[in-house]
């Protein structure tokens, strides 16, 4: 059996469109019934919305208010800069923070990385803060909408608001790419110390490998989530792609844990010649230097054209190592032939390697019976990596899943365009 998210696919809304005012304006109006507020107004203007949301007036600022008046709230289309408290934020950044669902915690660590990501914040709000209970509601309204807001569908764009363009070419031209700074120092040193202890409770046989790390705690979820990973791949594997395969590798002196080629088509028995579209992809998370005495992945460049599986024998020769500092990710395609190079330096060199895939493919980890403790503490975003949005295997006693095979044509699953 799968689980079944507590927040249906019909509830889903992307920020500030006319579904999430609509949906703010509900939850807060339930909530407000009977009270006696003070007028109160909160206004957000966001610069830089993907075309598909923003204004039909040209050069119309784009946004939203919240009005607050006795048991009544409204929420508007429009930002207002003389509300009682406003702010100016880049839409794109303001997703990040809108898709965090506290529940309680703070979630410091997602917030940082929010931040760190984003490379700019969220403005500070101007003018007079809220009283408490108007300031409580809109904390339950941030929840209850993290739990439904999804990512801009619109990949190309939000690839350029990260800054990714060049990532994207790197991607479409050699198959590969590298995002240095990734990560924060203290994001390294989190999954470092639950890497290691994941390793060390394992029984001696298990290897080199942790894996079903979503199922191990919430740093491996919030890593799944990276928003540059994420666009990329989607790039890559078009939206409502899957988690494949979620571990980590702790690689000791000595440990040569590829010493030939490989494409990571080969765990799914992808016949040959590889289609000319991408079906699986890996990120490779640097938690430790990947220099050369560390072992560092090393690619051959070129090889994803040639839509095949490398040779049987064939060696490092001519391949680029991977060099990158602690905090980077690689990113690569499925059909590049990559293998690692044996690590000489005393100590361990720690690595997440989280890899996805297609949504018409099987992935080798199994997540569409996640619990849903996990996906109440995540954005919609987390259900589709897990295999919960399409259709596939939940057919029943009266045919298909009709309303999950509408869903996936509506949001265009598989492409990268938006959909018509």
């Amino acid at each position: 059996m799968f689980t079944e998210p507590a927040v249906t696919l019909d509830e889903r809304v992307e920020l500030a469109s006319a579904e999430w005012l609509a949906e703010s304006e509900r939850f807060l109006g339930a909530r407000t019934r009977g009270l006696s507020l003070p007028a109160f107004s909160i206004s957000e203007r966001l610069d830089n919305p993907p075309p598909h949301l923003a204004t039909s007036e040209r050069d119309a600022p784009f946004g939203y208010t919240l009005r607050f008046a006795g048991d009544q709230v409204t929420a508007e289309p429009r930002p207002d800069e003389t509300a009682d408290c406003y702010r100016v934020a880049d839409y794109t950044a303001s997703v990040l923070y809108a898709t965090i669902v506290y529940d309680g915690d703070a979630r410091e660590g997602a917030v940082r990385e929010a931040g760190h990501v984003t490379r700019m914040g969220l403005g500070d709000w101007q003018g007079r803060m809220p009283i408490e209970s108007i300031s409580n509601l809109c904390g339950e309204l941030h929840d209850h909408m993290a739990a439904r807001t999804v990512n801009n569908p619109d990949i190309r764009h939000r690839a350029e608001a990260l800054g990714l363009a060049d990532n994207l070419r790197d991607l479409d031209e050699r198959g590969y790419t590298i995002l240095p700074g990734a990560f924060t120092e203290e994001f390294a040193d989190e999954l470092r110390a639950e890497a290691h202890r994941n390793h060390d409770a394992a029984p001696p046989d298990v290897g080199f490998r942790a894996t079903m790390l979503l199922r191990r705690g919430r740093l491996w979820e919030e890593a799944v989530l990276h928003p540059w990973v994420l666009t990329l791949m989607e790039h890559l594997l078009g939206r409502g792609c899957l988690v494949y395969q979620s571990d980590t590798i702790i690689k000791g002196p000595g440990l040569d844990t590829h010493p030939g080629l490989h494409s990571d088509y080969g765990a799914s028995r992808i016949p040959e010649p590889f289609p000319d579209y991408c079906l699986e992809a890996t990120a490779v998370w640097a938690i430790d230097d990947f220099s050369l005495p560390n072992g560092p992945t090393v690619v051959m460049p070129g090889s994803v054209a040639k839509r095949s599986q490398a040779p049987k024998g064939a060696t490092r020769d001519g391949t680029k190592p991977l060099v990158m500092e602690r905090g980077s990710i690689a990113l690569w395609h499925g059909g590049l032939w990559h293998g690692a190079m044996p690590r000489s330096a005393p100590g361990k060199r720690t690595s997440l390697h989280n890899a996805y895939c297609r949504q018409f493919m099987r992935p080798l980890e199994r997540y569409d019976d996640i619990p849903q403790e996990i996906l109440d503490r995540n954005p919609p975003a987390l259900a589709t990596l897990c295999g919960l949005d399409d259709a596939f295997g939940k057919s029943g006693d009266h045919g298909a899943d009709f309303e999950r095979l509408g869903y996936a044509a509506k949001m265009g699953y598989g492409a990268t365009t938006l959909p018509a």
